[in-house]
């Protein structure tokens, strides 16, 4: 296992879900259990923790006679997704700016540092996560926070798509989290809105053209296979 990720669920995890939004398993492709467990190495109970967040993203379905089966992503639930992100998320910033700490900034930026040195999409993704809660931190017992969190997995593997079509997404997001750490070390609460609702924004536009541009290529793929 490689020492990007802390836990053999969250390698395969990882994996799983490269693999599927790279296309290599269409829509409908059985996942077996042990078959994934042998290729990567590990035991069956990582890929069935891995199985089970794959469904919360909405990347597979379990059904007690289908088994696991992959699904595709779809233009409706990147848009629905997106459309609460921006009206929660800011809001959640908002509340947070005034109570965020020193430690929690800090935090904040060793995670911002390690983004903006790393090439892989997963790796990424996983720091952009963590980069979030650490600016919010001062809200996480709160109704508000796990809605916003639950928004922010169930966006996961489309913000990993994007990644993976066009890399310099990554840099442009880099440059907005840095614009991001300075509103709220300014503790500026307007901009900290501003600044993540754009931010959101953007990535919902970018998001929402890659899955547009994935799903056409597979049409055409299917009516030439037709």
């Amino acid at each position: 296992m490689t020492r990007l990720y802390r836990t053999a669920q969250q390698y395969v995890l990882s994996t799983l879900r490269a693999e599927i939004l790279q296309g290599l398993y269409p829509a409908n492709t059985h996942l077996r259990q042990e078959e994934v467990a042998k290729r990567l190495h590990v035991s069956t109970t990582p890929v069935r923790e891995a199985f089970r967040d794959l469904r919360a993203e909405g990347l597979v379905s379990i059904d007690p006679n289908k088994g696991v089966e992959t699904r595709g992503l779809t233009l409706v639930d990147v848009t629905g997704i997106y459309e609460l992100r921006v009206m929660l998320e800011p809001m959640l910033a908002q509340r947070a700016c005034p109570h965020t700490t020193t430690d929690d900034l800090n935090a904040a930026k060793g995670s911002h540092a390690a983004m903006v040195a790393t090439a892989s999409p997963e790796q990424w993704s996983l720091l952009n996560e963590t980069f979030h809660e650490h600016l919010v931190k001062s809200q996480v017992h709160t109704r508000l926070f796990d809605i916003v969190e639950s928004l922010s997995h169930a966006a996961r593997p489309y913000v990993s798509l994007s990644m993976h079509v066009d890399q310099d997404l990554m840099a442009s997001n880099n440059r907005e989290h840095a614009a991001l750490l300075r509103a709220y070390e300014a503790r500026d609460i307007e901009a900290v809105y501003a600044q993540t609702r754009s931010h959101l924004e953007n990535t919902r536009d970018a998001v929402v053209g890659y899955v547009d541009q994935r799903l056409a290529a597979d049409s055409r793929l299917q009516m030439k296979s037709g």
